[in-house]
């Protein structure tokens, strides 16, 4: 699983001047320059987030015909006769464009 760090703190410290980044044994370190204390990245405060889910509607003629949509991550019917215009799913919150692994129609 990825990790992330929160990297907007990070760039204000060193972009006050208050931080300096540099690699040491091909890590990246940054060193605070009011305490002289250095810190590795990988020790950064985590940054709260979660990863994209990418899906597509799929048509109606693929599957029964009908006039239900449906999303390609949790099924979710939508009833309509053009394809959904909404950006995701009202349901699993899949983002509908298409992406990754899912290609867009």
């Amino acid at each position: 699983m990825a990790e992330y760090i929160d990297i907007v703190g990070i760039k204000q410290a060193v972009n006050k001047g208050e931080m300096q980044a540099f690699v040491r044994d091909g890590s990246i370190y940054l060193q605070c320059k009011v305490s002289g204390e250095c810190v590795k990245i990988g020790d950064a405060p985590a940054a709260d987030v979660a990863p994209v889910v990418h899906g597509r509607w799929i048509d109606p003629e693929d599957d029964d015909g009908g006039t239900l949509w449906h999303c390609s991550k949790c099924g979710y019917p939508v009833k309509t006769i053009a394809k959904p215009n909404c950006n995701y799913c009202p349901k699993c919150g899949a983002r509908m464009d298409g992406g990754e692994e899912n290609a867009a129609d």
